[in-house]
């Protein structure tokens, strides 16, 4: 949904302000997505203690190897889809193409994450092993030093995408999201099942909301140009609104067989719908089907769930294929 919104909330400013409110209100509600993805790490990963060979051994098997294989078709798809003026065709000029798109985008920008977790990936068994021997209080104090730091770096441009220098700005990015790693960990440890708090949850996310879609459109205006800094994913508004949808639904059991089908098959299949979904929402966009379709309260979330199916529909089929079982995400 933030693919889908983002260029509803970009192409839309000082052009349709009713169009630019929606994608601004979707793209607002679902800021939480990268911290949760990383908070879920640090539910599942941290609590354990791991044979270091059989933990990198797991999850670069389960990471690297689809990634790598994506890497390559995103190559192929972002030359297949240049103009005819502007595709290399000898091998050294395709070759130094290729290295330059990694070099600055990380072959495609959302990838950027993917190098994130593996770096993660990497300290996950000595973070696990530190944390576990820190009290509960020790941890909250932790957690409050990576806050303030946050915020004290707002400012600090963090670069996410290329590969073409300044690594030690990249780094620190990876350093500072693995906090919501310790987040999830520490929060998984509360009692926080009562009724009373999933209400103030709600009632704190639905703020964040507003907090976040009404100070992008304040900081926009004074600027005189889009300003998306509460988008970001290390705010502290964002931060906020990742603690309040993970308290909503920490400790809920689906009930409904359904659901509870949908859901699984869904996680299953998550990693290979990330990977896979740029090409699909490249795809539509090429060929005009975009928020621009129909009316974007519905074109969004309905090109949403499209992008979702046809992706998933992908990497089943892939799946399917013996060689590509085991490398397709």
């Amino acid at each position: 949904m933030i693919h889908i919104s983002s260029p509803a909330v970009n192409m839309n400013w000082n052009k349709n302000m009713e169009f630019w409110w929606i994608g601004n209100l979707f793209d607002s509600a679902v800021r939480f997505a990268v911290p949760l993805f990383l908070m879920l790490s640090g539910v599942t990963l941290l609590i354990k203690e791991y044979d270091l060979v059989d933990f990198y051994k797991r999850r670069f098997s389960r990471v690297l190897i689809p990634f790598l294989f994506w890497i390559v078709i995103y190559w192929i798809y972002r030359w297949v889809t240049l103009s005819a003026k502007l595709q290399p065709h000898e091998f050294p000029a395709i070759l130094n193409w290729a290295i330059d798109l990694f070099l600055k985008e990380g072959v495609s920008k959302h990838f950027w994450y993917i190098y994130m977790i593996v770096f993660i990936y990497l300290i996950i068994p000595f973070m696990g092993n530190w944390l576990r021997k820190l009290n509960a209080s020790a941890v909250s104090n932790l957690l409050l030093l990576w806050a303030v730091l946050t915020f004290l770096l707002k400012s600090t441009p963090l670069n996410m995408y290329s590969w073409s220098g300044d690594y030690g700005s990249k780094f620190l990015g990876y350093f500072l999201y693995s906090g919501y790693l310790i987040l999830g960990y520490y929060l998984m440890k509360l009692r926080t099942n009562l009724p009373v708090i999933k209400l103030v949850a709600v009632i704190i996310f639905s703020l964040s909301l507003a907090v976040s879609a009404v100070l992008t459109f304040y900081l926009s205006t004074k600027s005189h140009k889009l300003d998306l800094t509460l988008y970001n994913y290390l705010s502290v508004n964002t931060i906020i609104q990742t603690i309040s949808i993970f308290l909503i639904f920490k400790d809920s059991i689906i009930k409904n067989k359904i659901i509870g089908w949908i859901t699984k098959t869904i996680s299953d299949y998550s990693y290979g719908i990330y990977l896979v979904h740029i090409i699909v929402i490249s795809f539509f966009f090429d060929r005009g089907i975009y928020w621009k379709f129909t009316y974007p309260l519905v074109s969004i979330p309905l090109l949403s769930l499209t992008v979702l199916v046809c992706s998933f529909v992908i990497i089943f089929v892939l799946r399917k294929i013996p060689f590509l079982k085991s490398i397709s995400g």
